[in-house]
């Protein structure tokens, strides 16, 4: 797996980068760094736009030089192979040029960061990732160790297959727990007769969506590698709401969704279940969706507008 690792040096970042060298790392794999530096304005122009002070650009480029380069150094002294590289531009956009540029399979960032490199990696900057990247995006929180109790919300739709996807491909740690849960719908289908028919005809519908939901999971299962230990559950109700308190109840330390799906929402991301999750989970998230043909990839502007 080829994954890319955007830092910022902060304590985010810092954070993002233990889980990564704590990962079964393999042979194969391979993790890229990439920092980006912000350019403050300084003082004023004759029509108020900002004037760059040269010695404030070296040294934000100079910063974002050393935080790729430092973690890179880490990972090459566990074993693992990458390079580093500084790119310019707003940090949403320029960590998905990179991404494309160096063929990633995963962007990592940390949840927040701080200091003179791209405000950089703040919620925003990792919650447009989250909504735009045609790559998977992993955002960590405060978990410095590889995950071994994850949450898997499947439900069989192409975001969903893509995020389960994701994380087989992912370097687990042996007998790690995963828990792969389907939400059904909160109600029955409008317009229900009353009385011992509707009683009857419920019952039928949760009976075939049972078996609809266990089918969706065990074919999520089957994507899974054999290292790892799975179990297969249901729950209905608001998506968001029961994901987040599975993973609280089961004391999960990742939770991989969709971006968007049959029952976990619609909408790509803004306002939906995956951007619900990413906001109130206290684990790191994992967020994929399906393969999106170029032409109907988001414009740089809507990347400026989640991050702003």
């Amino acid at each position: 797996m080829r994954i890319l690792f955007a830092t910022d040096g902060s304590q985010g970042s810092a954070v993002a980068l233990d889980l990564l060298l704590s990962l079964p790392h393999r042979p194969e794999d391979r993790i890229d760094v990439v920092s980006v530096p912000v350019h403050r304005y300084v003082g004023a122009g004759v029509e108020g736009t900002g004037v760059f002070i040269a010695e404030v650009v070296e040294a934000e480029i100079a910063d974002a030089t050393r935080a790729a380069a430092g973690a890179v150094a880490r990972l090459q002294a566990r074993g693992v192979a990458g390079e580093s590289r500084v790119a310019e531009g707003p940090a949403a956009e320029a960590i998905l040029a990179a991404a494309g540029a160096l063929g990633s399979d995963l962007i990592v960032v940390g949840s927040r960061g701080h200091g003179r490199i791209a405000g950089a990696l703040l919620g925003s900057t990792a919650r447009a990732l989250a909504r735009h990247s045609p790559v998977p995006v992993l955002v960590v929180r405060e978990r410095r160790e590889a995950p071994r109790r994850i949450l898997v919300a499947a439900d069989g739709s192409p975001d969903s297959r893509a995020a389960v996807a994701a994380l087989a491909s992912m370097p687990l740690v042996d007998h790690a727990e995963i828990t792969l849960l389907y939400v059904a719908r909160e109600s029955m289908p409008p317009n229900m007769p009353e009385g011992q028919f509707a009683d009857e005809l419920r019952a039928a519908i949760e009976r075939n969506e049972r078996m609809d939901a266990l089918e969706t999971l065990r074919q999520a299962a089957g994507i899974l590698p054999s290292c790892v230990t799975v179990r297969l559950e249901t729950e209905r109700g608001p998506a968001a709401d029961r994901i987040l308190e599975v993973a609280g109840a089961k004391g999960a330390d990742l939770i991989v969704l969709g971006s968007r799906g049959t029952t976990l929402g619609s909408g790509f991301l803004q306002g939906s279940t995956a951007d619900r999750v990413l906001g109130g989970a206290h684990c790191a998230v994992l967020v994929a969706r399906a393969p999106v043909p170029v032409g109907d990839r988001p414009e740089p502007s809507a990347l400026a507008a989640s991050a702003g």
